[in-house]
C-alpha cells in the first residue's frame, strides 16, 4: 500500500475562491476532526489511515489507498444517526447536549439542509418525553433512516477507479443554502458547481451554524404559523475560536433559540463571548430566512439574507439587555410546549445591530406600528428592564435624570387620583395611562412637544427630582431632538411602578414574571 506524500485534499481559510458559506463548512470540517482525533486518536483505526494536519487557519487530508474508503469512513463518521432516528453530528458536543437540543439540531437541518425528499429518508413518528419547567411532556419528532451527507462520497468519487473526481461537481440546495434547482425541466441550469474539495466542505455547514425559530408579534396570540427558521452563518477568522464559541452555544436552553427579530439571532450567536475592555472585538455573520410561501407548501424557502456586524460596543450593551429584560418562556399545555418570546428585547437587538442607541425606532414600534396597544404592554411588562439599561449607561445618564422628573410628575397626577378614590376601590389608573400616551401621541413637532411637557409637569406640581436637576434639565430639553425626549416620555410611562398594595408587596416580583408569561407571544 503506498503511503501519501503529499496532502489529498488542502483547504484554507484565506483562498481567494471561497465564500462565507466554504469558509463555514471548512470550518465544521474542522470541529469534526477535532473530535474524531480524539475518539481515534491513532490513524490506524480510521479508514484508509485517515490522517490531518490542523493549523489555525489550514486543513490537509492525507490516507492510504482509495479515495472512496477514507471518504466513506469520514462521512460515515462525521454524520451519524442515533438508536432514536435523531441526526447525530460528530462535530458537536452531543454529551453536552440534552434531548431538546438533540431534536432542536435535528429539525432545523431537516428544515433547511434536507428540504428535498430525495436528500433523506424518513422514518417513523417517535414520541418522546421532554422535561419543560420541571414537569415531563410527550413531544414528537419526524426520525430519519438516512440522509445524504453519509453517503456523498459516492459523488465525489469516480465509480470506476474510486478515486476523487478531478472535475466539478454539481450540488443543490441541501448541501449549499440556496443552490435550489427552480424546476425539474431546467435542474441542469439551476444547480451549482463547485470543486470536490469544496464541495466536501460545504457538508460541513450544518455543525458550525446555529438555527432560531422566528416568530412575529401576532396581535391573534391563538394563530399558528409555520416555522420560520433562522440560520446564522459566522464569518470566520480562526478555526479554534470559531469552534469554541460553536460548543459553547450548546449552553443556552432551547428556550433561548426563538426570537423575534433577525438581529437578535445574529447578535445571540456570539452572545457568550468574553469581552476584554481593551481588546479589539469584531465580528460578521449572515443570517438566512426560511419560511413557507404558504400554509399549503412543504418546503421552506429562502427569503431574505442580511448582513450583520457586530463590535464591541455593541455586544456589550446586547449582553446588558439579556441581564436587564425579562427571558422567554416555556408554557406547556397537553402534548405542546409553547415558547413565548419576549419582543422588546428583539426590537432593542434591532437597533444595536442597526448601529443606532438600544431605545431608537421604538416610537415608530411601539406607536405608529403598534395600533392595538400589543407590544406596549409587552413593554409594561419589562418596565425594570428600561431603568436598568439607563442606569448602566453613561450616555443614558441624563435621559434617566429626565426620567425621574417625568415619573414624578406622573406620581403627582396619581396621588390626586387616590386622594380622589373612594374607600376600597381601585383608582383607574389604567385608564390615566393610556389618556398620558394619547396627550403624547398628539404632539407633532418641537412646539407642541414643548408645550404638553410644560403643561404635565405643571399639573404634576412640586417635583424634587426637577428642582435638583433644573439647569441640566432645561439644558436637554433645548439641546435634544424633541422626539428623543418623546421615545423617553414613553418609557417613563411604560416603566413607571404604580403604588402597591401593602399586601402585593412580597408578591410583586412573582406577578411580574407571571405577567410576561401571561401576555408574550405565543410559539408558533
Amino acid at each position: 500500500m503506498i503511503v501519501a506524500t503529499q496532502p489529498k485534499i488542502s483547504l484554507s481559510l484565506h483562498a481567494s475562491d471561497t465564500t462565507i458559506m466554504h469558509r463555514a463548512g471548512i470550518t465544521g470540517l474542522y470541529m469534526t476532526l477535532k473530535r474524531l482525533e480524539a475518539q481515534y486518536p491513532s490513524s490506524h483505526q480510521r479508514g484508509a489511515h485517515i490522517s490531518w494536519s490542523l493549523t489555525a487557519d489550514t486543513i490537509e487530508l492525507f490516507w492510504e489507498g482509495t479515495d472512496f474508503v477514507a471518504l466513506s469512513w469520514l462521512f460515515k463518521e462525521s454524520f451519524q444517526l442515533d438508536d432514536t432516528g435523531l441526526i447525530h453530528l460528530a462535530g458537536l458536543d452531543n454529551d453536552a447536549a440534552d434531548l431538546s437540543q438533540k431534536i432542536q439540531i435535528h429539525e432545523g437541518m431537516c428544515a433547511v439542509f434536507l428540504r428535498l425528499n430525495k436528500f433523506y429518508k424518513a422514518g417513523k413518528q417517535v414520541k418522546t418525553e421532554l422535561t419543560v419547567e420541571g414537569k415531563k411532556v410527550e413531544y414528537q419528532y419526524k426520525s430519519l433512516t438516512w440522509y445524504a451527507h453519509q453517503t456523498f462520497a459516492d459523488k465525489l468519487c469516480e465509480t470506476d477507479t474510486q478515486q476523487l473526481k478531478q472535475d466539478y461537481v454539481q450540488i443543490t440546495s441541501w448541501l449549499y443554502l440556496g443552490g435550489i434547482v427552480r424546476h425539474a425541466r431546467a435542474q441542469n441550469m439551476t444547480k451549482l458547481e463547485e470543486k470536490p474539495e469544496y464541495a466536501l466542505a460545504l457538508l460541513f455547514v450544518p455543525v458550525i451554524c446555529q438555527y432560531w425559530l422566528l416568530h412575529l408579534p401576532s396581535e391573534d396570540l391563538k394563530e399558528r404559523k409555520p416555522h420560520r427558521y433562522l440560520v446564522v452563518i459566522p464569518e470566520i477568522k480562526d478555526f479554534e475560536d470559531a469552534s469554541q464559541r460553536r460548543w459553547r452555544l450548546q449552553q443556552l436552553e432551547t428556550k433561548q433559540l426563538h426570537v423575534s427579530s433577525i438581529g437578535e439571532a445574529g447578535l445571540l450567536y456570539y452572545s457568550l463571548d468574553n469581552i476584554q475592555p481593551e481588546g479589539d472585538y469584531y465580528q460578521a455573520c449572515q443570517v438566512w430566512l426560511y419560511e413557507k410561501m404558504n400554509q399549503s407548501s412543504h418546503q421552506r424557502t429562502l427569503m431574505s439574507i442580511e448582513e450583520i456586524e457586530i463590535n464591541q460596543n455593541t455586544l456589550i450593551t446586547y449582553q446588558r439587555v439579556q441581564q436587564s429584560f425579562q427571558p422567554n418562556y416555556e408554557k406547556i399545555q397537553p402534548q405542546k410546549i409553547f415558547v413565548k418570546v419576549n419582543p422588546i428585547r428583539s426590537l432593542i437587538a434591532e437597533n444595536l445591530v442597526k448601529g443606532i442607541p438600544w431605545w431608537s425606532d421604538l416610537w415608530e414600534k411601539l406607536v405608529i406600528e403598534d395600533t392595538k396597544g400589543y407590544l406596549f404592554n409587552q413593554l409594561l411588562y419589562n418596565r425594570g428592564g428600561v431603568i436598568m439599561m439607563a442606569e448602566n449607561s453613561e450616555e443614558d445618564e441624563q435621559y434617566l435624570t429626565f426620567v425621574k422628573v417625568f415619573q414624578q410628575a406622573m406620581k403627582g397626577n396619581f396621588a390626586k387620583m387616590y386622594a380622589k378614590a373612594e374607600e376600597g376601590k381601585e383608582p383607574p389608573i389604567k385608564k390615566k395611562v393610556e389618556r398620558l400616551r394619547a396627550e403624547l401621541n398628539s404632539c407633532y413637532d418641537k412646539l407642541s412637544f414643548q408645550q404638553y411637557l410644560s403643561d404635565f409637569l405643571v399639573r404634576g406640581g412640586l417635583n424634587k427630582y426637577f428642582n435638583e436637576n433644573k439647569e441640566s434639565i432645561l439644558l436637554l430639553i433645548k439641546k435634544s431632538h424633541w422626539e428623543e425626549l418623546r421615545i423617553w416620555s414613553l418609557l417613563a410611562i411604560a416603566s413607571y411602578k404604580p403604588k402597591e398594595k401593602p399586601n402585593d408587596t412580597e408578591n410583586s416580583s412573582s406577578t411580574n414574571n407571571q405577567d410576561l408569561k401571561e401576555v408574550s407571544d405565543e410559539s408558533e
